[in-house]
């Protein structure tokens, strides 16, 4: 079904079941969705419809639209569910919601007291959250995790089961950050609390919140998961001073602070994310945004083997991208992100989708320039690590990964080092095209916390 066919299907339901549709738009961004203005007894109200995005197939919004209902029902500001789109042309399921008033994590200023209020008024929703019986979202089938392991690693291991269910080729790092956490989670916590999964995502007018959005990763487990997520999220979406932050959280839920408990979540949830999204670097999925899929499958990879190096007292070294080796016709690559952003296309989301596949074309002229580059430096890092050099990039990854998969843990210095340099080296080489054009580091709990 085409786009304009799925925006037909969207108006039909909503006028069928709310009210007439006045204005929709699709919503510029990576998964589907469309802002809605209906008329509903005699006023008009807006709605946001939010469909299941490409290549995230288990974290469907049906069942984010379950755990909204049980939220709201305990008085968390959520937006309210009206109803769910289940033959929505291409996609799974839509869901149709409240659109919250405000605009989403507005911490991009220099206004610091407001900041502070608005990250105050976040805290305590998420105090509140974190507060609910976990047994109240056994409708939206959350399972209670059972003992201090399940607690911590449940959650993460549907993530390893789906990649490894659609793994197409090695995955050094994410090998042995899987295998790290699995010896490494934390014995000593046991309490399970409903979590919102992705945190610091909200809605904010006028100083303060007027909803939690997107908990469709929503899960029953450890409190020290949300907290991570912050320090994450702080990566790309300031939050003014996160220390702060997580003071005000300590004092507000009467519960201390755990460090090692936050830094092992950091790591944990960092490296669901590349674990999450492999499936469509693996499978070469044609998706308009696979940029965005690049970009954060590096860089939560980083986050994870950075977490990890900090738990292992591990010591960095900087990296620096190697003097670049072009392939032949570099002109006619390089002239492709220009050639494509000279298209004529429709206003809306057409253009979203021309920007889309130029900064694809910016990449591969990266690419084009440093892959052969990158590939040496990593080869040189194998052959320094395993004493001999693999013939080529598929050789030594797979030569690598094997012997990350049985590599005692005496090794794991020299491993976290290794790994470091190698996705260092891919993030620096699409770093022009990253969010904020630059490489982003989570910030040690010693700096946050003092």
């Amino acid at each position: 079904m085409t786009e304009h066919g799925v925006d037909s299907v969207v108006e039909d339901w909503i006028s069928a079941n709310i009210g007439p549709v006045r204005t929709i738009e699709r919503h510029h961004r990576w998964r589907p969705a469309w802002f809605v203005t209906a008329e509903r007894g005699g006023r008009e109200v807006g709605l946001y419809v939010r469909g299941d995005r490409e290549g995230f197939g288990f974290a469907s919004v049906a069942a984010e639209a379950a755990i909204l209902r049980v939220m709201e029902a305990h008085q968390i500001p959520v937006p309210h569910v009206h109803g769910e789109i289940t033959q929505c042309g291409s996609l799974a399921t839509a869901v149709v919601m409240d659109l919250l008033p405000g605009v989403p994590n507005p911490c991009h200023t220099d206004d610091a007291p407001g900041i502070d209020a608005i990250m105050d008024a976040y805290v305590d929703a998420l105090v509140r959250t974190h507060s609910i019986d976990p047994a109240a979202f056994a409708a939206a089938n959350l399972r209670i995790p059972d003992g201090a392991r399940a607690l911590a690693l449940d959650h993460f291991e549907t993530f390893v089961t789906r990649y490894r269910n659609n793994k197409q080729r090695p995955e050094p790092l994410l090998e042995f950050a899987i295998g790290w956490l699995r010896r490494n989670a934390p014995a000593h916590r046991s309490t399970p609390s409903f979590v919102l999964g992705d945190t610091g995502q909200y809605m904010a007018a006028d100083g303060r919140i007027t909803g939690l959005i997107d908990v469709e990763l929503a899960h029953i487990g450890d409190v020290s998961h949300d907290l991570a997520g912050l320090r994450l999220r702080n990566v790309t979406e300031p939050m003014g001073d996160l220390g702060r932050v997580l003071r005000r959280y300590e004092a507000a839920s009467g519960t201390p602070l755990d460090p090692a408990a936050i830094e092992f979540h950091t790591a944990k949830f960092a490296l669901c994310t590349p674990l999450g999204v492999a499936i469509v670097l693996h499978l070469d999925l044609p998706l308009t945004d696979i940029i965005q899929y690049i970009e954060w499958f590096h860089l939560l990879s980083l986050h994870a083997i950075e977490s990890i190096a900090r738990q292992a007292d591990v010591q960095l070294s900087a990296v620096s991208l190697p003097d670049p080796m072009p392939t032949a016709y570099p002109g006619a690559i390089a002239g492709l992100a220009s050639m494509v952003e000279s298209l004529p296309v429709p206003a809306g989301i057409a253009e979203y989708h021309r920007s889309a596949v130029a900064k694809v074309a910016q990449f591969c002229h990266r690419v084009s320039e440093y892959a052969h580059a990158i590939d040496a430096a990593d080869l040189d890092d194998i052959q320094d690590l395993l004493g001999s050099r693999p013939a080529d990039r598929a050789e030594g990854d797979e030569t690598l990964e094997k012997f990350v998969r049985t590599a005692a843990p005496h090794h794991d210095p020299a491993l976290i080092a290794l790994l470091h340099r190698r996705v260092m080296r891919q993030l620096l080489l699409m770093e022009p095209l990253l969010t904020g054009g630059r490489i982003g580091h989570v910030i040690p709990l010693t700096e946050l916390l003092g």
